[in-house]
């Protein structure tokens, strides 16, 4: 006897409506009818028949629950309310929506420059893994610009888009497939860039040479080289200059205003800290420790015939902290400023929980996650991790313990 077939049925949210999707090839069905069990009972769960000519059936919204197997059958109805034979049973999956979503992008963001990372939020209180996701980037009627590759990193879920005109709108739009196939999209979410022009250093100068058929193309960013023979080591990024030091002699020159940037680490020290110079005149930048227990950074600068002293104010800061100083020259006036960020780790985030603290959280603490949902910083250099069944006897204010019940 003829049954029909269940189409395929993607993990849903069992907390709205769901549609199911018949195939049958008899004589035309007047009705249908679907059943669902419990899979780890076999307990029918749902049974409905709806009078329709469509092949196509809705479980309605708070009918079944999520984190949860069901399998399903159905069959249809003719004119004279003959029916066919039961189909297969077809397994499902429902799982509450996930979070999905960009972070910290509002309507209509504002962009400041020609690229930035879009990074998406994922939760899924079902535990439910994301599998592999895609980014796509749209002009202002949304027609497709930009396709990334599939990817399947589920603890970084973003993606850098460059080269972006400035003045103009566009959509972003990431999609994504749970391991057990629950689809995922954010949607359309518009941006705006605009940013300024780039300063002169950052320009290209495009000079025609006709008698070469070429153009010669110049501009004043300046690539220096080492021209030592000491090795470095570079950690995330940061050179490790630890009882060396790095020079560069040759290969530029600064004419006229300018703004130097040092950041670094392990900076709580009597010591001379970088130098510039050239044949007659030069700078250099120094810290000093007074019997206080303060740091003051210390700037001799050139002026004619004497050296400017230009002062920091104090600083209190630990040897892991991040320490950022500007110097400024114009028109032969100098300037001195020190920026402190406090908990600088070049160690890996640890977190616990169930859903992954926010970007912007982990990037100055270590964050403990609880099942409320409440984040917890912890100090990145003063906690201690028991790993044990039993509650340990020691442990103080934000130490973590894993293990137990």
């Amino acid at each position: 006897m003829a049954k029909p077939t269940i189409m395929r049925i993607q993990p849903f949210d069992a907390n709205k409506d769901y549609e199911i999707t018949l195939s049958w090839m008899g004589s035309r069905a007047n009705a249908n009818r679907i059943i669902i069990y419990d899979n780890d009972t076999n307990n029918v769960v749902f049974d409905d028949m709806v009078s329709s000519f469509a092949l196509k059936h809705t479980i309605p919204a708070h009918t079944l629950k999520n984190n949860k197997k069901y399998t399903i059958q159905a069959q249809t109805y003719d004119a004279d309310n003959v029916p066919s034979a039961l189909s297969n049973k077809v397994l499902f999956y429902t799982f509450a929506t996930p979070d999905f979503y960009f972070e910290d992008l509002s309507e209509n963001s504002l962009i400041t420059n020609s690229s930035f990372t879009a990074t998406i939020h994922y939760y899924s209180e079902d535990w439910e893994d994301i599998s592999k996701y895609v980014f796509y980037l749209y002009d202002s009627s949304k027609k497709q610009l930009l396709e990334s590759n599939e990817m399947t990193d589920d603890y970084d879920i973003s993606y850098t888009y460059k080269g972006l005109d400035n003045n103009t709108v566009y959509y972003i739009r990431c999609m994504g497939v749970t391991v057990n196939g629950m689809e995922l999209d954010t949607g359309y979410q518009e941006i705006t860039i605009k940013y300024e022009n780039p300063n002169t250093y950052a320009r290209l100068y495009a000079t025609p040479i006709p008698s070469q058929g070429c153009i010669q193309v110049a501009t004043n960013l300046i690539i220096i080289q080492y021209n030592g023979t000491e090795e470095f080591e570079y950690i995330n990024g940061m050179i490790d200059l630890r009882d060396k030091t790095l020079y560069y002699d040759e290969g530029f020159l600064i004419e006229d205003d300018f703004t130097v940037i040092i950041r670094g680490i392990n900076l709580w020290q009597n010591a001379e800290i970088f130098k510039m110079s050239n044949d007659n005149l030069g700078l250099t930048l120094s810290s000093h420790i007074y019997d206080d227990d303060k740091l003051r950074f210390k700037l001799t600068a050139p002026n004619g015939v004497s050296n400017y002293l230009l002062y920091s104010d104090e600083q209190v800061f630990e040897n892991h902290d991040m320490v950022t100083i500007a110097i400024r020259r114009k028109n032969n006036i100098y300037q001195l400023k020190v920026f402190i960020e406090p908990g600088f780790t070049m160690e890996g985030n640890l977190w616990y929980g169930t859903e992954r603290p926010n970007r912007h959280l982990m990037n100055n603490n270590d964050s403990w996650i609880n099942t409320d949902g409440d984040t917890y910083a912890v100090d990145k250099d003063s906690y201690a991790t028991y790993l044990e069944e039993s509650e340990p006897l020691y442990a103080i204010l934000n130490d973590l313990w894993v293990g137990g019940d």
